[in-house]
C-alpha cells in the first residue's frame, strides 16, 4: 500500500510541497557529494570529551604495569644529577680505584708474605784429580798433550841446562879437593872426615836442585810432580822426566 499516493488536491498545495521536498533532497545530495565532511554529524559534548586522536607512533598494545614501573625507575635514575655524571651522592660510599691495586702504595699489606722460591742448591765444583797422584800409565795421555806446549819445552830446556851446570861445577870442585887432599890433610882420619863433609855439601846442593825442578814442573801441570823425598814417588817422577827429555830432544832435533 503506497502511503504517498496522491489525494484530491483542489488547490495544488500538496503538489507544491512535493516539488519543494524534491528540490531540498537534490540540493542535499549535491552538497554531500562536493563536501564529504559536511555529511558527518557533529560530535556531542560527551563524545568529544572521551575522544582521543590516534597516535601513529603509539604501540598497538597497552603498556603493562611492569613496563610502567621500569620506565618510572629509569626516569628517576636519569633525572638524578649524581647518576647522570656517575658521581656518587654525598651519603654513598665512594669507590677507591686503587683499593684493589696490589701495586698501589695505599694497598693494605698482606698478612703473610708469599713464600720465597727455594734457593737453588749450589752446584758442586767439578772434582779435579790431583795430578801428582796419577800413576805413570795415567800420565801418558797428558804427556802427549804437553808435548805440543812450547812454553813447557822451553822450561825443560832451562832446567836441564841448570842441572848440567851444577853437575859440572860439583865434579870440578870434588876433583880439585881429591887432588890436594893428601897434602892438605896428611892425617887419614881428618882427610876422611873432610871428604865426607864435602860429599854432604854436594848432595845438599843436588837435593835443592831436584826440589826446584819438582816445583817448576808441578806449576807447569806435569803429572806426578810435587815436592817430595819419597823414594817411590821420586822413581815415578824419573820415568815421567825421561819421557819429557825425549820430547825435548825430538823438538830440538826437529828445529
Amino acid at each position: 500500500m503506497d502511503l504517498n499516493q496522491q489525494r484530491d488536491d483542489p488547490h495544488g498545495v500538496q503538489r507544491l510541497l512535493e516539488i519543494l521536498r524534491r528540490q531540498q533532497d537534490s540540493s542535499s545530495s549535491s552538497t554531500v557529494a562536493s563536501n564529504p565532511l559536511a555529511a558527518v554529524p557533529p560530535l556531542s559534548a560527551a563524545t568529544a570529551s572521551s575522544y582521543t586522536p590516534a597516535n601513529p607512533f603509539a604501540s598497538t598494545t597497552e603498556p603493562s604495569a611492569a613496563q610502567d614501573s621500569e620506565v618510572a625507575k629509569r626516569r628517576r635514575l636519569y633525572n638524578n644529577p649524581s647518576s647522570k655524571y656517575f658521581i656518587a651522592a654525598p651519603g654513598e660510599d665512594r669507590l677507591d680505584p686503587y683499593s684493589f691495586n696490589p701495586f698501589s702504595p695505599a694497598a693494605p699489606l698482606l698478612s703473610q708474605p708469599p713464600p720465597s722460591p727455594p734457593k737453588p742448591a749450589p752446584k758442586a765444583a767439578p772434582s779435579t784429580k790431583d795430578l801428582s797422584t796419577l800413576s805413570f800409565s795415567e800420565s801418558l795421555p797428558i804427556l802427549s798433550t804437553l808435548a805440543k806446549d812450547k812454553s813447557l819445552l822451553g822450561r825443560l830446556k832451562t832446567l836441564r841446562t841448570q842441572q848440567h851446570d851444577l853437575e859440572k861445577r860439583l865434579v870440578k870442585e870434588y876433583k880439585q879437593f881429591s887432588a890436594t887432599a893428601d897434602k892438605q890433610y896428611p892425617n887419614p882420619k881428618v882427610r876422611a872426615a873432610e871428604d865426607e863433609k864435602r860429599k854432604k855439601q854436594m848432595l845438599k846442593q843436588w837435593d835443592e836442585c831436584v826440589k826446584k825442578q819438582q816445583e817448576e814442573l808441578e806449576r807447569a801441570g806435569v803429572p806426578t810432580f810435587r815436592k817430595t823425598g819419597e823414594k817411590r814417588d821420586v822413581e815415578k817422577q824419573k820415568k815421567v822426566l825421561r819421557v819429557l827429555v825425549e820430547m825435548l830432544d825430538d823438538d830440538e832435533g826437529g828445529s
